[in-house]
């Protein structure tokens, strides 16, 4: 029987590990799928290639199809649908060594930490700025409908900085954000890996706080496909989530980390050095040049956590977020536009068969540290000790 060709758009990052895995340990020949992987370097790229049928599927940020589906960013409506996300984890804040030195010249106390309470001090430098009549600071994140510009803008709000006034925030193609930072177009960013440690590698930045300092569970990477596609080729759709699934069991394994380095090493997929993706991947990333190695074992979860589920809770968080800073309209029924597009239906059916942990529900409330769930979803809650509640549509 012949193969199905399946057109995948990808950016160079850490998490697109699922398909360059699926494709290079054969699972996708195993489901009978042929995954031919394309590179892009933005996520603009990805969403309209995609968008327009020149991909199959897409390594997608968790907001695009949901802000495709309502019509943002300036592009008609576009009927996009995840039938699974791509992991967990993996991002991170980064500042300049000059600014990581103000923060701490101006609140050595809150720099000893959390982490996740480091924009306390950021807030110290901008009073500072605005006494002393200063620019406004710049920071970037790589796609206005992204985690990292949630995360980001969450960590700003919760040390009272107000992210649209008190600083500039711009959107800047994940591989050009180190350059960025070392030129000094920017103070900081927020993006997944292997760019911020790649900064601290060459002595440019400093990790002032992990994903996991700001929500452990917080929506990454999915796989996007357009509806049409999904409803003409059900049983693609079902291999495709098939042999991702089987990526990311193998890519969670520690014994696989070194050779999923190297994989991703090749300039054909993400091109960073062996080393940073290795300290990355391994959870002993080091957060300042010259600073010790951190242990941080769920610095990047592809398969255990229920992290390959589409939650319709995470996606309804995302939407809450555009809605919380002006994207999205307040009047739009956030709830039911998610469930059109977050589909766990496909992802239950995919697997069927499978030994694969699912969830009884295709939601949650998001935050709970003790949830009754932990064992099965793993460690919560955000940075504030706020909880998140989803609307539920039946």
């Amino acid at each position: 029987m012949t193969r199905k060709i399946v057109r995948l758009g990808f950016v160079p990052l850490v998490d697109c590990a699922l398909p360059v895995v699926a494709h290079a340990q054969g699972f996708d020949v195993a489901e009978n799928i042929d995954l031919h992987l394309i590179r892009e370097m933005s996520w603009a790229a990805i969403r309209d290639k995609l968008s327009y049928g020149v991909f199959d599927a897409a390594h997608m940020l968790a907001g695009i199809p949901l802000a495709a589906r309502i019509g943002l960013g300036g592009m008609p409506a576009q009927n996009l649908v995840v039938p699974m996300a791509l992991g967990r984890g993996g991002n991170a804040i980064t500042v300049s060594t000059r600014l990581y030195q103000r923060m701490l010249e101006l609140a050595p106390q809150i720099m000893q930490g959390p982490r996740g309470l480091s924009a306390r001090a950021l807030k110290k430098v901008i009073e500072d700025d605005r006494a002393h009549g200063r620019p406004v600071m710049s920071f970037a994140t790589v796609f206005p409908f992204s985690s990292h510009n949630y995360e980001l803008r969450y960590w700003l709000a919760a040390a009272g900085i107000d992210p649209d006034q008190d600083i500039n925030i711009g959107v800047i193609a994940p591989p050009r954000m180190f350059d960025s930072l070392r030129n000094g177009w920017v103070d900081g960013y927020c993006v997944g890996e292997p760019w911020n440690l790649r900064a601290v590698f060459h002595g440019d930045g400093v990790i002032v706080a992990l994903k996991d300092d700001i929500w452990p569970r917080s929506p990454e990477k999915v796989l996007g496909v357009r509806e049409d596609w999904a409803i003409s080729n059900p049983d693609t759709v079902s291999s495709l989530v098939r042999a991702l699934v089987r990526a990311a069991e193998w890519a969670d394994q520690a014994e696989n980390r070194t050779e999923l380095a190297q994989l991703l090493a090749d300039e054909g997929h993400v091109g960073a050095s062996f080393d940073i993706l290795k300290a990355s991947l391994g959870g002993q990333p080091v957060l300042r040049p010259g600073g010790e190695v951190i242990d941080v074992p769920d610095r990047h979860v592809f398969y255990r956590y229920t992290a390959t589920f589409p939650w319709l809770s995470q996606g309804q968080w995302v939407g809450s977020q555009m809605q919380r800073w002006g994207q999205a309209p307040l009047d739009i029924n956030m709830a039911e536009m998610v469930k059109r597009v977050y589909r766990p239906d496909l992802y239950r059916t995919a697997v069927a068969g499978m030994d694969v942990a699912l969830p009884r529900e295709d939601w949650r409330i998001e935050g709970l540290r003790d949830a009754p769930d932990r064992a099965l979803v793993g460690p919560d809650g955000f940075l504030d000790n706020s909880i998140f509640t989803p609307d539920v549509i039946d």
